[in-house]
């Protein structure tokens, strides 16, 4: 029985890992009505709040403990009397055991603890920072300032406690944005953390998180852009095993039945004549929660599911699917929904060193050139070593294949690692990049720009196209040249893509000032010499055509942050064959701007037409 297993990861991730434990740092009680919607007015419910014990090595065996939160203080009256007026809502509050003390309780003092990061600085969760004195403390950016002066009618200084923070050992984490209405980012001396600071950036994280932070700069602590309950919101993701992540959400949820979409945030008298709720921004909230929903539910991500149900309808049920993902709970409702829908056996392996030694196929969907390079080189669990460790009883010859938009680079470095193995005779690389993003995902309408050695490329390429027909159309998969060929088309499509997304918004946000009406506009474009995918496929205005991005508040699509990205690669390729550039620049930095804005985040990279208006 032939297998052909998936890997649809969607992170970029090596192989360090940390250890999490949760601490008891106090209770307090919750009023149920203040929080979600349907509520039982009358019901009230003490919960924990909690500090995490987050503990990383590095390759040099340096410990570094780090603890996110640290709950509510021991001793109340060290609260502002505003605080404490809150908090009497909020009784019973239990105060210990409180973080100081689990730590004691676990064999550590809180000397031993290096960074403090603070997912928002709520009561609730700022604890004892005195406690910590040879701590540095580490918050999203803009709370120093909240601290001092306060965050607006619903957020004023009284609540926060000015002198919370030592000032000589408190860092922020760099601006995601520039936000002209919330509190200022506060510059950091440069000698905290000094190491660890200089490679911090905000980066896109798979298809749900603009804005994501590599902490330790190895993918082991993934500080994640929280906006919504209060500005300087950050949550965490940890990765502690091979396959397993932590999500450390703070404060986007106070009830997992929220997460689950059962219940949304409740609404209710601010005491100035409107609604409030628990959050400083409760639209923003709810899309962040929407993201979190998203990724922990189905991180195979937006393509990469789609993509591996229609390998499954289309493989038959002799052929079993093996697939393999960080997230298990995504794998199980992958094999449910293919069982129910009867397309064949699936099974779960638990790496690419594991796939191949099953399988003499291997397609991977990956997000970025660490993983590749982690999945396919990792001399443990890299698809490259279990092809090496089974070739003394391997019959057949093994393809693999890597269908994301990577660097071109790294494509070249797994091609030629496999080429000067000991397998190179019996394993075949290939890049087969696709096009055509979620809907064409959804619909099995992808095109392929396959790369593949011109000395196989006879007996292989039919072999790839009969499994890409599977997801994409037959008429749209492409044999491009050597192996990297395809990442080249693929790179210089999105360039082109990228600068007509902005293109085509300029023109017929023109149409729209001069009164013109946009789709004739658009039909009369699609005539003549300015037609292009963008107008025709996915037309930026909305209301122009019907179940595109723009016709539902620009959700779906390919994401902005991935547009610049994609475009930067093209500025790349460029640079590295030295052709001359003038138009992706100016692109770039129009990209850049809008993603700055927090309304145009994570939304389609048609976005940019809203965005020319400032609406």
């Amino acid at each position: 029985m032939e297998k052909v297993p998936t890997s649809t990861s969607t992170m970029d991730s090596d192989t360090a890992l940390v250890t999490i434990s949760a601490l008891d740092a106090g209770h307090l009680t919750l009023p149920e009505r203040l929080f979600v919607t349907d509520a039982d007015p009358t019901k009230r419910t003490t919960v924990p709040t909690l500090s995490f014990l987050i503990t990383h090595t590095s390759p040099e065996c340096k410990t570094t403990r780090l603890l996110f939160d640290l709950g509510v203080k021991r001793n109340l009256e060290g609260y502002t009397p505003a605080q404490r007026a809150h908090i009497s809502q909020r009784q019973p509050v239990i105060v210990s055991p409180d973080c100081a003390e689990s730590l004691s309780q676990g064999g550590l003092q809180p000397t031993d603890i290096d960074i403090v990061l603070l997912s928002h600085v709520h009561w609730d969760h700022v604890g004892t920072p005195s406690d910590f004195p040879k701590s540095t403390f580490v918050v999203g950016s803009g709370t120093l300032d909240l601290l001092k002066n306060g965050g607006g009618p619903l957020y004023p200084a009284e609540l926060f406690n000015d002198d919370e923070l030592p000032s000589d050992r408190a860092v922020e984490l760099p601006p995601v944005c520039c936000d002209a209405t919330g509190p200022k980012h506060t510059p950091s001396p440069e000698t905290l953390l000094g190491d660890l600071r200089k490679n911090w950036k905000w980066e896109p994280l798979s298809d749900f998180f603009p804005a994501t932070l590599d902490f330790f700069g190895d993918g082991s602590v993934i500080v994640i852009d929280a906006p919504g309950h209060l500005y300087g919101h950050v949550n965490l993701l940890c990765r502690v095993s091979e396959r397993k992540y932590v999500y450390l959400g703070g404060d986007c949820c106070h009830d997992p039945r929220i997460l689950r979409n059962e219940k949304g945030i409740a609404l209710y008298d601010d005491g100035k004549g409107g609604l409030r709720s628990v959050h400083v921004d409760t639209n923003i909230a709810a899309k962040t929660m929407e993201r979190i929903r998203g990724f922990t539910t189905a991180s195979l991500g937006v393509m990469g599911y789609p993509m591996a149900k229609s390998l499954r309808a289309g493989l038959g049920p002799e052929k079993t699917l093996l697939i393999c993902d960080v997230n298990t709970e995504a794998l199980k409702r992958f094999k449910a929904e293919t069982s129910a829908a009867g397309h064949g056996p699936v099974e779960v392996i638990e790496n690419g060193y594991e796939a191949v030694k099953a399988a003499n196929i291997v397609i991977t969907m990956l997000p970025g050139s660490a993983a590749v390079k982690s999945v396919y080189l990792d001399p443990k669990t890299g698809v490259l070593a279990g092809a090496i460790a089974s070739s003394s009883s391997q019959e057949e010859n093994k393809l693999i294949m890597e269908c994301g938009t990577i660097e071109s680079d790294t494509i070249l470095s797994v091609a030629s690692a496999v080429s000067s193995s000991s397998v190179s005779d019996k394993v075949t690389f290939v890049d087969a990049p696709v096009s055509g993003g979620p809907m064409g995902a959804q619909n099995a309408t992808l095109t392929f720009m396959v790369g593949c050695s011109p000395a196989v490329s006879s007996t292989i390429f039919p072999l790839v196209k009969s499994l890409l027909e599977h997801m994409g159309n037959k008429d749209g998969i492409f044999l491009c040249g050597d192996v990297g060929a395809g990442t080249a088309f693929k790179i210089i499509n999105n360039y082109l893509s990228a600068i007509t997304s902005l293109a085509a918004s300029e023109a017929l946000n023109i149409g729209v000032k001069a009164g013109l009406d946009p789709k004739l506009l658009t039909e009369v474009i699609n005539a003549s010499g300015g037609q292009c995918w963008v107008t025709s496929k996915s037309n930026p205005v909305p209301g122009v055509q019907e179940n595109v991005p723009s016709s539902r508040g620009y959700e779906g699509g390919f994401r902005i942050e991935l547009c610049a990205k994609v475009l930067g690669m093209g500025t790349k390729l460029a640079a590295d064959v030295g052709a001359r550039t003038i138009l992706d620049k100016p692109t770039l930095e129009a990209f850049k701007e809008a993603i700055e804005d927090e309304r145009y985040k994570g939304k389609d990279a048609r976005v940019v037409y809203k965005w020319l208006n400032g609406q």
